[in-house]
Parts: C-alpha cells; structure tokens; sequence
C-alpha cells in the first residue's frame, strides 16, 4: 500500500530534483495521475513561498519505469503574481512526461459559486468497496484509494445498460495533509484514472481494447482542505475516430468545487 505524501516526494539533490516511482501505484505501469502529481510537486520546489497550482497540462510521451526519475523545471514565465514552468520527467536519457504548470500567490478577486454539486448520497452510511466484496478482491493501485459507489453493482453481475458516467466518493488510504500541492495531487489522480473506467460505464459489453491517456489538463479552483472523502462526477461520453473523451469534476462533501478537468484517451486494440 502507497502512501500519496511520501510515493510523491521530490528531494534537491546539489541542482538536481529527483523522486522514486513506487509500484504500490501501477496501472498499466506506473499510473499517470501519479507520476503527474511528481511533476507538479516538482514544480512546487521551484516556484516562490505561497505561491499554489492553477492549472497542469500534462502530456504523456511514454509508459515510466518503477525507479528513479530526475524532474526537469524550467520557469517559462515569472510574473508577479503567476509563473508558468516547463516540467519534464527523465528516465535512462529519456523524457516519458512533459507538463505545463501554472502556479499563483493570487488570492483576492470576485466570487462565483453557480457550480452545483450533483445531488447524490454523501459518504456516511454508504460502503466501501472492499467492504462489498472483500478487502481480499481489491489489488495494487486501488489499496491506495477507498471508494464507495452510490449504487453498487457485484462485480459477478452484469451492468445494465446506461450512460458513460460515474459518481462515487473516493479517499486517499493513509493520506496526511501538506502544501496545496500536494493536496491537488488528489484530484489529479481521480481525473485521470477514472475516466477510462467511465467509459466503461456506457458499453454493453467488455472492450476488446484499451485506451492509454495522451494527456490530462486539471484546472484547481480550491483546496479540498480536511475534507476526507471527494465526490467525482465523470463523464465520458464521446469515442470518436479512435479518441475518447472523458472530463470531471472533484467536489467535497460539503458541495466545494476543487477541481475540473479532462483527457483525451486512444483507442489500443488488445493483442
């Protein structure tokens, strides 16, 4: 079991920052969100004091290894209140990740909150899934995360048929709170890892294909805080000419929006 504080820690080495891939997070090798939370904690080593994320832009280049990974940043802009950094992510000479993060020390300007969270059951009263089917079923990536689905279907059952959409509450296992990087380190993993199993949700059947992320975009409007659980509403709903789309939204549970975002995955046949 991983622990998302310490699996995504970036240590200064002379000039260098470097981190560990740990293989408590695979998925298809290491899962994107979470070596996409190395590169925006590798941003955050660089940019002033009080300074927090605004938006990553993350693009995929190839799948990493479980082993060390030197993080390249460059500042591209530095402005008073905002900078923007060129982050890549290295292994063996090789670029696997590159991403744009834009940071800001900004906290003053106007308020709108017309977003809604969906009504939907909160957290309490609702079970995990490990309680639905044995802590025995879940493996790998998913003991790092609890979820507990709104309406639980046994994994031995059919889905009825329904729409490219997913709504569940999801908590990091062993999570302790840091810097409001690492708390955006979250909702960037629940984005990118769950819209493909969204997609899931609007087949008849079980694909003869897998869909590899080419990129991620996650737009942090506010930190989650103490908040434990996060409510994901995930969409998607369009494949088209071997691309699919997926987009969510991360809320709390008392109805905060923290964050939005999306992916585009392609289509892979299996074998």
């Amino acid at each position: 079991m991983g622990a998302l504080q310490l699996d995504t820690a970036v240590v200064r080495d002379g000039e260098v920052l470097r981190a560990d891939l740990h293989s408590d997070w695979n998925i298809w090798g290491p899962n994107g969100g979470y070596v996409a939370s190395v590169a925006l904690r590798a941003a955050s080593a660089v940019v002033p004091e009080g300074h927090r994320p605004a938006t990553i832009s993350v693009q995929y280049l190839s799948v990493a290894k479980f082993a060390p990974v030197e993080a390249q940043v460059t500042p591209v802009k530095t402005g008073r209140n905002a900078w923007l950094l060129n982050v890549a992510l290295v292994q063996d000479g090789k670029t696997f990740l590159q991403a744009q993060v834009w940071t800001t020390s900004k906290d003053a300007g106007p308020v709108t909150t017309q977003a809604v969270m969906p009504d939907v059951a909160g957290p309490e009263g609702l079970k995990t899934i490990a309680e639905h089917v044995g802590k025995d079923q879940i493996s790998g990536f998913w003991n790092n995360i609890d979820s507990k689905p709104l309406n639980f279907i046994p994994w031995d059952q059919p889905r009825p048929p329904g729409p490219a959409l997913l709504r569940e509450w999801y908590s990091f296992v062993g999570y302790e709170r840091g810097d409001a990087f690492l708390d955006a380190c979250r909702p960037l993993i629940l984005i990118d890892t769950l819209l493909w199993p969204t997609h899931h949700r609007g087949l008849a059947d079980r694909p003869n294909y897998v869909a590899p992320s080419l990129d991620v975009t996650v737009w942090f409007h506010q930190s989650a805080g103490p908040a434990d659980w996060l409510l994901v509403d995930a969409h998607a709903d369009t494949a088209i000419a071997g691309l699919i789309h997926g987009q969510a939204r991360v809320w709390t549970a008392d109805g905060r929006l923290v964050a939005s975002g999306g992916s585009n995955m392609m289509h892979v046949a299996r074998g």
